[in-house]
């Protein structure tokens, strides 16, 4: 909620009940998604598929949340994909080198949180483009992630590094009660603490919030550290997934997360947007995806779909936005 719609009561009211409404849409699409699919391939209700899915939307789950927070202020995150590559290989790396799994977990989230605060400090301090800095980081972190692999892939076998992202109790993954516990932290950051409120404000009017003495620009630096600390956790749930470091992960992540978080109700140009809204948007286009694939849906056409589906969302926020400007 942004901070004229905080000062406005009635305004408020519609705008908790415009995000209600979408929740339940995004909860109904949910339910006939899966009914759709679990009728097109019975295996999809099957606590191996509920698992496969849950478990490959982690990482989504994970860069989503940051990328929610840097949607707010009204800007992108383009390197978040390239960052999990970057940040896995600087983990990877690490253990490999000094044989100790916390100190590589350590180095991958300080490396994701390096690319992040780099972005931050460009956009909120020397006022650029966030679509052309975060697009400058996303070549930046990808090549030194290929070469920190020398663009080949290292084998991972350190059960300790391997289990967050590789571990399961029964048919749940462990990674998501953390990301449970993740989003609590999140939210509670958002949605109780002043940094939160700046969040909010630097999305709603970065001018206003300026002049109000907030101080949003030393928000949107922490924001971007924030969402390349996420991408550091996700690289090491993603090493975690398949057992190795590989330079070409979370390749198309940021494609991903927008499509989701937008998705989600959170808008393109700042200052609206729950965090709850981007876990729904994301597990709707989890299930869309994973539904594609246990169907056989060629790769291109699911391309395609997913290109659609950013098309429409788009056009949603785009349309809602001039809805609310008239």
């Amino acid at each position: 909620m942004s901070t004229t719609a905080a000062a406005n009561p009635t305004t408020a009211k519609k705008a908790i009940s415009g995000l209600m409404l979408r929740y339940l849409v995004l909860a109904g699409l949910i339910v006939i998604a899966s009914l759709g699919f679990s009728l097109a391939n019975e295996n999809f209700y099957s606590l191996v598929n509920i698992g496969i899915l849950l478990r490959s939307i982690a990482v989504l789950f994970l860069v989503s949340m940051g990328m929610t927070f840097v949607m707010l202020t009204g800007g992108i995150d383009l390197s978040v994909g390239s960052n999990v590559a970057f940040a896995g290989g600087v983990g990877v790396i690490t253990l490999t080198t000094t044989g100790s799994a916390p100190l590589g977990f350590a180095t991958a989230i300080i490396a994701g949180m390096a690319i992040g605060a780099i972005n931050g400090v460009f956009i909120g301090r020397l006022k650029l483009s966030a679509f052309m800095v975060t697009l400058a980081t996303f070549a930046l972190a990808r090549g030194l992630a290929l070469v920190i692999y020398d663009a080949t892939s290292i084998n991972v076998s350190d059960p300790t590094f391997l289990w967050l992202g590789g571990t399961s109790w029964g048919n749940m993954p462990v990674v998501i009660p953390f990301v449970a516990c993740v989003f609590i932290a999140l939210s509670i950051l958002l949605y109780r603490t002043p940094f939160g409120s700046n969040v909010y404000a630097a999305g709603a009017n970065f001018n206003t919030a300026f002049v109000l003495g907030r101080r949003p620009e030393r928000s949107v630096v922490w924001i971007y550290a924030l969402s390349g600390a996420l991408a550091g956790l996700s690289a090491i749930v993603t090493v975690g997934r398949v057992s190795s470091g590989q330079p070409w992960s979370g390749l198309y992540l940021e494609f991903d997360a927008i499509t989701a978080v937008i998705l989600g109700g959170t808008s393109l140009f700042g200052g609206r947007g729950r965090l709850l809204g981007t876990i729904l948007g994301v597990l709707l286009y989890g299930i869309i995806i994973n539904g594609l694939v246990l169907t056989g849906t060629n790769p291109y056409l699911q391309s395609l779909i997913k290109g659609m589906i950013l098309l429409g969302v788009v056009l949603l926020d785009s349309w809602t936005q001039r809805g609310k400007s008239a």
